[in-house]
């Protein structure tokens, strides 16, 4: 005779417990009295029934102009740049390298791992993930083959077309803001060099910053809240696809529910005061929890961007420096 099945909600408590708080599967083995194999499967198959399940209604890409320029509303509103469609950045997810894989997972930091690529919204919520991507690929490579990118080129989302920055003439396409580790692109917006910049450049670098911090808060979160994903994963790559994406539309589903407060209290994420814009750090930037969490690197040479990428940035550039103007940033980057 073999034993009483595991019940669904147990298997959802066990898989939680661990998404929570990382525990070892010797200690959820004895907390549930499940056996460590079983654990490894049971925690893989719930995560794979939650990003099914759930994340077509939590963690899906906007698809329709309506709902683009909502989340660009909140970008001009909240974090005074607008045109903005959401804040891109990557990051390295620490893994125990499979059997015979050799160098197929080994990455810059000379660790293991796969890469997750998120876009942030206005409210720190994932509006699209992209996991699974060896470390050994470039950060070049990670952009280009995501279904993100493709899908934008081939005019697929539903983007609204060009229009022009408040109080201005010159229609500009919506954007995303990234890091220096991306291309320059018409539709992605990066800093300038940090090298002998003006004035009006430094002024671009900050309001650029002040939305790409979302996605540093987006990542921040995650890992203060599903702390699993502060340890080397000692599951198999695909597992971890699943265990990530589960993560994120648990991010996205208690971020729209009742329980928000008590998911993401106000001191977790970094809070700016509206009226100096002095910046106060996140709760979960003195947490020391990104070590697994590794950045992407920043390409040692520059990329080819495009006239029309660069002349983009500069009417941003003007817009920031003139009429689209806040008070403080003359104070930080004076």
């Amino acid at each position: 005779m073999g034993g009483e099945p595991i019940a669904p909600a147990e298997r959802l408590a066990l898989t939680l417990r661990f998404l929570a708080t990382g525990e070892s599967f010797r200690s959820l083995h004895f907390q549930f009295r499940i056996s460590r194999p079983a654990i490894s499967y049971i925690i893989t198959e719930v995560c794979e029934a939650i990003t099914k399940k759930l994340g077509p209604s939590y963690l899906k890409v906007p698809s329709s102009e309506q709902e683009w320029l909502q989340i660009a509303k909140q970008f001009k509103e909240k974090w005074n740049f607008p045109n903005c469609l959401g804040a891109i950045d990557g990051k390295h997810i620490t893994l125990q390298p499979p059997p015979n894989s050799g160098s197929h997972y080994y990455n810059y930091k000379h660790t293991h791992s796969i890469v997750l690529l998120a876009i942030a919204g206005p409210d720190c919520e994932a509006l699209y993930a992209d996991v699974g991507t060896n470390g050994r690929v470039s950060d070049g490579g990670i952009w280009n083959k995501c279904s993100f990118l493709k899908a934008l080129e081939g005019n697929k989302l539903g983007i609204p077309p060009s229009t022009p920055l408040p109080q201005g003439i010159r229609p500009l396409p919506y954007v995303i803001v990234g890091d220096n580790a991306f291309a320059l692109k018409k539709f992605l917006m990066k800093p300038f060099p940090q090298q002998n910049l003006s004035v009006d450049k430094r002024v671009y670098n900050y309001r650029l910053s002040r939305a790409r911090r979302l996605s540093e808060n987006l990542f921040g979160i995650l890992i203060n809240r599903w702390r699993a994903l502060k340890n080397v994963l000692l599951l198999p790559p695909a597992s971890i696809e699943f265990l990530v994406m589960a993560a994120l539309t648990l991010h996205n589903f208690l971020k729209k529910g009742p329980s928000r407060s008590i998911y993401c209290p106000p001191d977790l994420v970094d809070y700016e005061d509206p009226r100096t814009g002095t910046v106060y750090p996140g709760q979960w930037r003195h947490d020391g929890v990104l070590q697994t969490m590794l950045p992407l690197p920043t390409p040692s040479t520059g990329h080819n961007a495009s006239t029309e990428a660069k002349e983009i940035r500069n009417t941003f550039k003007d817009y920031f420096f003139n009429e689209g103007a806040v008070s403080w940033q003359w104070d930080i980057c004076m």
